[in-house]
């Protein structure tokens, strides 16, 4: 009995941590780019060929590069006819439509302006020196130049020195690291105010997505945490993944909340809040790969999934309404509920937690069902925070609280500016230069 005993223990360790090395971004909260190279995650059956070539299909339709208003244009002539012989010139021209061959280049020149402040020696014998006009930067380096590098390191995530060297190798200007942090510096405070806007409005979304996600700050573990909609995105860096940071990120919850189970969350409640079906999807498959004690449980539930998915996608595309939505997840629920109360009872510790959590948690599952504007997932945040986590692998992190409020704000800028339709780097321009 007691070895039988200790077989069963060992066995259910080494399934324990065999599941554990299997992890990766369709099994558990990992991030993809955690994923191994060359990691195939495709869970489903392959697909059959369908014959086709890869690439558009006949009916597509094309995408073609857009004419850009010319600085220079040159005439092209022949100079002989290919069939007589004779000399063409300007004189032989027709009215017909030409053939226009438009070439984009890139001018890598700087421009240096000099300001000579004078010194003035007034009746009273009083030296009077100049002030610089208002709209000359008081800085070495003007609002392009300063846009330029910040976008560079907010946006795709150069390091300051990788930085430094594109912007010498592509524009002849020679900058030292502690410029570029200062740039950066100015940058955080510039858009400051844009993005504190920003908070106060997703605050007031009737639906919005919150996420956080792992960084390094002076060495140390921290969280980058972000709210978003379809307007624009707050990002915030904190040292706490506790309900004390959540609530520095939103201190007023109004609102629809899409999260995922983090217990962070359960502040909010629960007819106000949207669990994401994509991570439940993810601990369904991490279930099914767990082996035969909880791999029928995990088929049956991911199934239910996908009919939940199938109804919502034909709704999101127009081909049922929202009456003919709701009559058609009233089997899917009773089939989730009764699937989940057989996981509340199960042997296995994992199948066990899961199924009295979603229990607990059951009116969070189906908020998109009763409130317009929801979705059945966090997509939305997942996507935007991506970002970040490709900055993280990248630099390491951050080292001091400007260069914090640095990746939080600029990030903040670039996801608004996207939403919205606004070329960030002339609005950063703008923003430095105000």
């Amino acid at each position: 009995a007691s070895l039988t005993a200790t077989i069963n223990r060992l066995t259910a360790r080494v399934e324990e941590l065999s599941a554990r090395l299997n992890r990766d971004s369709s099994n558990s909260s990992k991030p993809p780019s955690s994923n191994a190279p060359g990691v195939n995650l495709k869970r489903s059956p392959p697909r059959k060929p369908s014959g086709r070539k890869p690439g558009g299909q006949p009916g597509h339709t094309g995408h073609q590069r857009q004419s850009l208003t010319a600085d220079e244009v040159f005439d092209v002539l022949a100079s002989q006819c290919p069939c007589c012989d004779a000399v063409l010139d300007a004189s032989t021209v027709i009215d017909e439509p030409s053939s226009v061959h438009q070439v984009v280049e890139l001018t890598t020149s700087s421009i240096v302006t000099d300001y000579h402040v004078r010194t003035h020696l007034c009746g009273c014998g009083a030296k009077v020196r100049a002030r610089l006009p208002r709209s000359v930067p008081n800085t070495a380096t003007g609002p392009k130049l300063q846009a330029a590098v910040t976008t560079l390191i907010g946006k795709y995530g150069l390091s300051r020195v990788d930085a430094q060297q594109a912007i010498d190798e592509f524009f002849g200007v020679k900058l030292s690291v502690g410029a570029i942090h200062e740039i950066t510096e100015r940058a955080a405070a510039a858009t400051q105010a844009a993005v504190d806007d920003i908070g106060v409005q997703l605050a007031a979304a009737g639906a919005k997505h919150c996420d956080e996600t792992g960084w390094r700050h002076r060495g140390n573990r921290a969280w980058v945490w972000v709210v978003c909609s379809a307007i624009g995105a707050m990002f915030r860096i904190d040292e706490n993944r506790s309900r004390a940071a959540f609530e520095r990120l939103l201190p007023h919850l109004q609102g629809v909340i899409h999260t995922d189970r983090w217990r962070v969350y359960d502040i909010i409640e629960a007819e106000l809040r949207q669990l994401c079906h994509a991570h439940l999807r993810r601990d369904i498959q991490a279930l099914i790969d767990l082996g035969a004690a909880t791999n029928e449980l995990g088929a049956l539930l991911l199934e239910q999934s996908d009919r939940m998915f199938h109804h919502w996608h034909q709704f999101v595309a127009g081909e049922t309404d929202r009456p003919a939505l709701l009559a058609a997840m009233e089997p899917v629920q009773a089939q989730w509920r009764a699937l989940l109360t057989l996981a509340s009872t199960h042997n296995h510790r994992k199948a066990r937690a899961l199924g009295k959590d979603l229990l607990r948690q059951w009116a969070s599952l189906w908020t998109f069902l009763r409130q317009e504007q929801v979705e059945p997932t966090n997509n939305r945040a997942e996507r935007v925070i991506r970002p970040t986590v490709l900055i993280r692998k990248t630099n390491g992190g951050t080292a001091s609280d400007a260069g914090k409020a640095f990746v939080a704000n600029l990030q903040s800028v670039f996801v608004t500016a996207r939403c919205q339709g606004i070329d960030a780097l002339t609005w950063i321009e703008q923003a430095l230069a105000a």
